[in-house]
């Protein structure tokens, strides 16, 4: 049995700012890059690489919508209205959403397009024309279904994606990478490629705006614009290349390569707007508005007369989340990358706190954007490790102090003296820093400005000086162990002296000196609380308990034990751990999480699939023991997981563990019991203790709904019933509940 505390707290105040939650479940994601908008009034609409970003001009608020809200993914491509009012995404590869503004609910996913990029969306009457990563598909928006497809438009390559689609006049338009592509809407058979015409030397096609009653065609040459007369694109801009075409009251204007407008004023006269130059543009609005709204790399932009201002929505710097450290009680902190080897993915580190991320980066003053290590000192100050600019600590003044190695026993790498490498920090029960310092050693330090400090020299010491030194835990009992992504797993002896040289010692765990052992690559190490050693191997998970005799040196190991697909995990690429407090340790994969119970059982595995997980790809784990929540980085976002008894209450009325309270019966509503422990077991009860039903919530959900039917498949009478829930510890909740027939 596992110790579980009930949840106190179970009605969340979302402020509008907030992302993607429910009881258990919250989710959080870069909105920055914009890849379509719509404007409709006085509400923008974007589809992003992390969701639905809805902005509301007159409320000057943010709101979001990712998959945990019923989005399909939150890999966006495009998105268009349709004359009810509903909103249509497109993912890319996973599917088709439609979201309905008058609930503000998603329908279920749209398949048909599954493992397809929607790339461009375009709702003509009752139909739905889907440009997509193999032409152009017809989906009848009443049927909800697809009418056909059009797979080779002219003399263009079949299955060319289609990049941007436009109607006018009867006719309808697709942009593709292979040129531009046209057809007249009544002809009998658009599935017939001589039933296109095309234009393969317009160039890569970026997008298409009708504007003024001309088509244009934005590309890597400039733009074209249709003459109706002629049935054929013209070079109507020839300076430069364009990335997005729009409308400015009402006349179409292109954003360009070199990031500035240039508005139409007549055939071949395109002339420069004053406006900032914005690059990285993928959109601009086609409202026909006297500015224009803008989706680019970094977020919502708008141009022109009377251009309204929008404030910062507050993004991380990007959906990459992998080390997690929690500062101080109410910030939560996340590195983007591992390491340098994901360096055009690297976006510095990003704090969450107020319901706002600050992104800290190169361009905010740090001194690299390759931050991958976070840990607090004895007196809360951040330390922030990086890939080759040694570490970076935030004082509580909020000013940031550049620790390298002029100024602290760090060492640059073989070679290059200047690039300091701190892939890890963890600090002792002592308050010691220590960090681990990539091909150099080991690092540790009392304080900042350090009184005592020492770099135990890996070579020194017997190691290869190739010896790659990546993730680190220190054990209750001092020790500390490090995860090699090349010669496994690593033991750190320094003889219960840290600053003192000449007691210190490695101890080398690899394939040859433990055939046990599953891998040499180790990509994490974690040390639980009875001081077994669990590795994460890219051949699943090895745990052994030690036993170090630190007078002699010799490390035997009590027991081993491994962990593969064979036992139950989804896969054996194995990225982090975290503990719980219960006993219980999280295993994070690349296609889920799952719970390894104090029993050395896994008890269940999560996915998108069975929970409200962001994304199978985990990459960081941290637990908040004070709330009772654990944070999951993905690479596609960053999850909540309310599972424990939070110690503070958070908003909504204390005790409110069921509801709606009363619970009338009158329309068959459900009721639902919320925030209780992971798989708990539900009883209920009428006050003279006569059983009632007997709920089960699913493993790794902390809620059970019920529909108000007793064991007996009957409709319970009115009254108050108790209801008591069981964690697998034993642990119990009791609350009480009223039942009322008839509406309210």
């Amino acid at each position: 049995m596992r110790l579980l505390i009930p949840l106190v707290c179970f009605a969340c105040v979302v402020s509008a700012d907030a992302q993607s939650i429910d009881s258990e479940w919250a989710a959080f994601t870069s909105m920055s890059n914009v890849t379509d908008l719509l404007v409709d009034g006085f509400d923008i609409w974007a589809a992003t690489t992390g969701g639905v970003l809805h902005y509301n001009r007159v409320l000057r608020r943010y709101r979001r919508f990712t998959r945990l809200d019923g989005l399909a993914g939150n890999q966006l491509r495009s998105v268009a209205a349709d004359s009810s009012g509903s909103l249509w995404f497109g993912t890319d590869g996973q599917g088709l959403s439609r979201l309905r503004r008058d609930t503000s609910t998603f329908d279920p996913p749209f398949l048909e397009f599954r493992d397809l990029s929607i790339l461009s969306l375009l709702a003509h009457g009752n139909r739905l024309y889907v440009g997509t990563s193999q032409g152009i598909s017809v989906f009848l928006i009443d049927r909800e279904e697809v009418k056909e497809s059009y797979r080779r438009l002219g003399n263009l390559a079949k299955d060319t994606e289609v990049t941007a689609v436009e109607i006018h006049d009867g006719s309808i338009f697709a942009g593709t990478p292979d040129g531009v592509a046209w057809a007249r809407l009544d002809q009998a058979n658009l599935q017939d490629p001589d039933s296109w015409k095309s234009k393969p030397s317009t160039g890569p096609v970026a997008d298409l705006t009708a504007a003024d009653g001309l088509v244009h065609a934005g590309s890597i040459l400039g733009v074209w614009t249709y003459d109706s007369e002629e049935d054929d694109f013209y070079h109507d801009f020839i300076d430069r290349g364009v990335t997005a075409m729009g409308a400015l009251d009402g006349v179409g204007i292109a954003a360009t390569y070199a990031g500035d407008f240039v508005l139409r004023h007549g055939r071949r006269e395109w002339q420069r707007i004053g406006a900032p130059l914005i690059f990285d543009v993928s959109v601009a609005s086609e409202a026909g508005l006297s500015h224009l709204w803008l989706g680019t790399a970094d977020g919502l932009r708008v141009v022109g007369l009377n251009a309204p201002s929008v404030p910062p929505p507050g993004e991380p710097g990007s959906s990459k989340f992998y080390e997690i450290a929690l500062v101080g009680e109410d910030e939560v902190w996340a590195a983007s990358v591992p390491d340098d080897q994901q360096r055009t993915l690297s976006a510095g580190a990003y704090r969450l706190a107020d319901d706002t991320w600050t992104v800290f980066d190169k361009s905010t003053g740090m001194p690299a954007d390759e931050l991958v290590a976070l840990e607090t000192d004895r007196r809360g100050r951040l330390w922030i490790g990086s890939w080759g600019w040694a570490v970076s600590m935030l004082e509580a003044n909020g000013t940031w102090v550049h620790i390298n190695s002029t100024r602290s026993a760090l060492s640059g790498v073989p070679g290059s003296p200047g690039f300091v490498v701190v892939s890890d920090i963890q600090r002792d029960t002592d308050g010691n820093m220590w960090l681990l310092n990539e091909l150099a050693g080991v690092a540790v330090l009392d304080d900042y400005p350090p009184t005592q400090e020492l770099l135990i020299d890996q070579v020194a010491l017997g190691l290869d000086p190739g010896v790659d030194f990546y993730r680190m835990d220190i054990g209750p009992d001092g020790l500390k162990w490090i995860a090699s992504r090349t010669d496994g797993l690593i033991l750190l002896d320094d003889g219960g002296t840290p600053f003192t040289a000449g007691d210190d010692r490695f101890i080398v765990i690899d394939e040859d000196a433990e055939p046990r052992l599953t891998s040499n690559r180790v990509a994490d190490v974690y040390v639980d609380d009875e001081g077994r050693v669990w590795m994460a191997t890219d051949s699943g998970v090895n745990v052994l308990t030690p036993d170090f005799d630190r007078a002699t040196g010799v490390l035997r190991h009590a027991t081993w034990r491994t962990y593969t697909t064979f036992d139950g995990l989804l896969s054996s690429q194995i990225s982090t751990f975290e503990g719980d407090d219960g006993g219980n340790i999280w295993v994070g994969t690349d296609a889920g999480l799952s719970r390894i119970g104090a029993d050395g059982e896994i008890d269940f595995t999560l996915t998108q699939s069975n929970s409200g997980l962001i994304d199978n790809r985990v990459k960081g784990l941290t637990f908040d023991s004070r709330r009772g929540e654990m944070w999951i980085g993905t690479f596609d976002g960053l999850s909540r997981l309310r599972v424990v008894a939070s110690e503070v209450d958070e908003g909504g009325v204390e005790g409110f563990t069921v509801y709606p309270n009363p619970f009338r019966t009158t329309g068959r509503r459900e009721l639902t019991f919320s925030g209780l422990p992971l798989g708990a077991a539900l009883r209920i009860y009428t006050v003279s203790g006569e059983p009632v039903a007997a709920l089960q919530a699913d493993p790794g959900r902390a809620s059970v709904i019920w529909n108000g039917l007793n064991d007996g498949g009957f409709l319970i009478a009115s009254g108050m019933y108790y209801y008591v829930a069981e964690g697998e510890s034993g642990e119990r909740t009791r609350g009480r509940f009223a039942v009322v027939k008839g509406s309210p």
